[in-house]
């Protein structure tokens, strides 16, 4: 079991801690969302903000102001934890096949020799069957998980998702303090 976590500290734990720090850190930053005191609030705050986007996208009133495109596929996975790792395996996923697209041309001038629509359109459609896929992301990681300890692997990325949370309110608070905003 020590194995175990020490190799889902390294593969799960500390890359949803440092997406999740940047995530939020960028959303606190850019005011999408109000500084929170605990994670729960934090996730009540992303809540209500996946509320107001159906009701304000229901009503034909989008402000774009109001999210980035960053913050806007946080919340389009879940926001939360859920969506912390669901756009980590999205970026997973599209990574790997944007180097196994780019590798299947010999050269550069192979690559723009062979630009057509149908190769557009075949890249949309492997990014929404990978958006998909990157919703499903507990089956997509159980893949490559395996043993008696799954389990743990869940518990280190949850705890990889608070302690990011609450890194990036202490800096966000730590910055403030230093300029004299609070």
């Amino acid at each position: 079991m020590i194995q175990t976590l020490i190799i889902a500290i390294f593969k799960a734990g500390l890359p949803v801690a440092l997406a999740t720090y940047a995530l939020i850190w960028w959303a606190l930053k850019n005011q999408h969302l109000d500084s929170f005191v605990s994670v729960a609030e934090m996730e009540q705050q992303i809540k209500q903000q996946k509320k107001d986007k159906k009701s304000s996208k229901k009503n034909g009133t989008r402000d774009s102001k109001k999210t980035d495109m960053v913050h806007g596929k946080w919340l389009a996975f879940g926001g939360g934890f859920y969506g912390v790792v669901a756009l980590l395996t999205y970026a997973v996923i599209e990574l790997g096949e944007i180097r196994d697209f780019l590798l299947q041309f010999e050269s550069i001038s192979a690559f723009f020799a062979n630009i057509s629509f149908n190769m557009l359109i075949g890249l949309i459609i492997d990014a929404f069957m990978n958006f998909i896929l990157a919703l499903a992301w507990p089956w997509y990681w159980l893949g490559d998980i395996s043993g008696p300890y799954i389990w743990v692997w869940f518990l280190v990325a949850y705890g990889g998702y608070w302690v990011g949370t609450r890194l990036a309110l202490r800096h966000l608070v730590d910055s403030k303090q230093e300029r004299g905003e609070l």
